[in-house]
């Protein structure tokens, strides 16, 4: 007659519960690495966001720049803002770049990638400025002492997306 080992009482289904342990285990370090990569995907598509709307306003600055460069006297209006050209801001007035309510901003009309929000730009006058240290002082003062100067602004918005707003002064012969 052949006997079998049997194991005792106390021992049976031990190895169920080692298993089951393990099993909860392994599925706690799958969702979290689940959750990892969710919060790695959620900030790389924030990073590519904010990389167009720099983009964007990039191309909105580089617009203002050639619309300073070529503007004249005439463009720029007495008081606020026509056409993307804005008058020279009073001393005490919020600029207007800051002013979330500030209405004239101007549609760039140069080309931006597919995804990329257009950008809105402003040129302002701020007066006139020496282009080399003393110039002003000079007698008599060279015609090409002081220049226009003009400050560009560049702005790419949208709700559920990055905000940039990148700025540049401009002085013009």
């Amino acid at each position: 007659m052949k006997r079998t080992a049997t194991p005792p009482n106390s021992e049976r289904g031990f190895s169920l519960i080692v298993s089951l342990i393990l099993l909860v285990v392994i599925t706690l370090v799958a969702l979290a690495g689940m959750r990892s990569v969710a919060m790695e995907s959620r900030m790389s598509a924030s990073s590519y966001d904010r990389s167009l709307a720099f983009q964007s306003a990039e191309t909105g600055v580089r617009e203002a720049e050639a619309m300073a460069a070529a503007a004249s006297a005439a463009a720029f209006p007495a008081v606020g803002c026509a056409a993307g050209y804005c008058a020279e801001r009073a001393a005490a007035a919020t600029a207007r770049w800051a002013d979330g309510a500030f209405p004239s901003w101007q549609d760039a009309t140069s080309a931006v990638s597919d995804n990329a929000i257009t950008p809105n730009l402003i040129v302002e006058r701020n007066g006139e400025g020496e282009n080399w240290v003393g110039c002003g002082q000079e007698i008599p003062r060279q015609p090409n002492c002081r220049t226009p100067r003009f400050r560009v602004t560049g702005r790419s918005t949208a709700d559920g997306r990055a905000t940039v707003i990148l700025q540049s002064d401009v002085a013009t012969q």
